[in-house]
């Protein structure tokens, strides 16, 4: 009996063992299928959050020069962009605008023809994968052809297949409006009748592409502003700007912050640039002239005389070197809200290449020269020279054959143009202007 009773309670325990058993396998499975369904929902939402437009990083890498990771990086520069009016997922014109010149009610020639060629299905909104295609083609990598065929469009203001003069005449106008030059209506037309005498080889008035391309092809240098080198690491050229949190380097964002137009916040950014700039060649902690002309150029060896003339005058203690607190200070000058005598300090100085407290007249000459080999202006001598004869007679108001500080202050009060690159409005809003980039968290990266 009591045997039996054993049994049966044995038998009654294992029933409820099974019981349990099976109460947590479906525990479990029910668990796993919540998991599941919160790991979809997850997905769906990620998806959902993709603006429209948006195209895969991995296609658009195999379609460019650019990589996948690069890819990622201008997605979140164009999400900038996208949402700095109207957050849509579309750069629309006034973004556009308010990019280039943090201004969205400029009106420029310049900036609308660029919209339009990177608006290629013309519905007056630019998408991701618009904006990465038309980017590429101002990679160091982009075939030739492209960076041709985009210039000829940006000329063709009509989209009728041909540059005409009066096309000519109007973008080389907006070009130089968005420039520091003051050239008159006579030297513009000296430009374009230049450019037409060399370029239309047929005579018929316009430049057709196969005449575009022979034309280039004789003067490469028209091209040059079609290539952006940065485009070809942009991991370092669009640094993360991620802080130190040591306490000196605290303490000294503090005190230039307090000498400059720069906020604490600012300062430590820029910290993070003068880093990558001081060790592209030498990490030593100081910016040295090869590693200023590569910053400027990609090239430590180019030999430039405006680059020289910035180098030596952000090196305040002319020691062949630019310290973090010089780098700063002399970029302070450029701030929007700094004084404009500063400014105008700055520029006699870059023009004084002799540092004699006068700007003589070889030194216009340098310097008008310098600045047009940076830029894509074809100038004959005939036309450099006679723009410097006439600057030259304009703020020499004492007749003496030089320029001295109270002349050239009054020449800028009556022109004050001059100073436009004097100021870098991205300079007051460093974390906007410089997005971090931040990439996925891949080994590599």
């Amino acid at each position: 009996m009591l045997c039996r009773d054993a049994r049966s309670a044995a038998v009654i325990e294992e029933n409820r063992r099974r019981r349990r058993r099976r109460r947590r396998r479906r525990r479990r499975v029910i668990n796993i299928h919540r998991t599941m369904l919160a790991f979809t929902r997850c997905f769906c939402l990620k998806k959902a959050k993709q603006h429209p437009g948006y195209e895969d990083p991995t296609t658009l890498a195999s379609e460019t020069p650019f990589t996948v990771n690069e890819v990622e990086a201008l997605y979140d520069l164009f999400k900038k962009l996208s949402s700095s009016i109207i957050d849509d997922g579309f750069i629309h014109k006034e973004e556009f605008q308010f990019a280039l010149f943090r201004n969205r009610s400029k009106q420029s020639l310049f900036a609308d023809r660029v919209f339009d060629l990177f608006d290629i299905k013309h519905n007056g909104v630019i998408e991701f994968g618009e904006f990465v295609r038309s980017l590429s083609i101002f990679h160091p990598n982009a075939p030739n052809e492209d960076k041709m065929e985009f210039a000829f469009k940006l000329y063709d203001l009509r989209q009728t297949g041909y540059i005409e003069r009066e096309e000519l005449t109007e973008m080389v106008s907006a070009i130089l409006n968005e420039s520091d030059l003051e050239i008159s209506e006579d030297i513009v037309e000296s430009i374009v009748d230049k450019t037409m005498a060399e370029a239309d080889l047929k005579g018929d008035g316009k430049i057709d592409k196969e005449e575009w391309k022979e034309f280039v092809a004789r003067n490469p240098s028209i091209l040059r502003n079609m290539t952006l080198p940065y485009l070809k690491q942009i991991t370092l050229a669009f640094p993360s700007f991620v802080l130190n949190s040591e306490r000196q380097e605290r303490k000294s964002a503090v005190l230039l912050a307090a000498q400059t137009c720069f906020k604490v916040a600012d300062v430590e950014a820029l910290y993070e640039l003068f880093r990558k700039l001081s060790s592209s060649v030498v990490d030593d902690g100081l910016i040295s002239k090869d590693e200023f002309r590569l910053g400027l150029f990609r090239n430590s060896k180019k030999q430039s005389l405006l680059a020289d003339r910035i180098f030596n005058l952000f090196d305040l203690k002319h020691d062949g070197m630019i310290e973090f607190g010089e780098f700063i200070r002399s970029l302070s000058i450029f701030h929007p809200d700094a004084p404009q005598e500063e400014k105008i300090a700055f520029a006699f100085q870059l023009y004084n290449t002799g540092q004699t407290g006068f700007i003589e007249h070889e030194e216009v000459r340098e310097m008008v020269f310098a600045f047009l080999n940076e830029s894509d202006l074809i100038l004959s001598d005939d036309l450099v020279e006679a723009i410097i004869d006439k600057t030259f007679s304009e703020v020499d108001t004492k007749g003496d054959g030089k320029i001295d500080p109270e002349e050239w202050n009054e020449f800028i009060s009556r022109n004050p143009s001059i100073l436009k690159n004097m100021t870098i409005p991205y300079l007051k809003d460093i974390g906007t202007s410089f997005p971090s980039f931040v990439l996925r968290s891949d080994p590599e990266d």
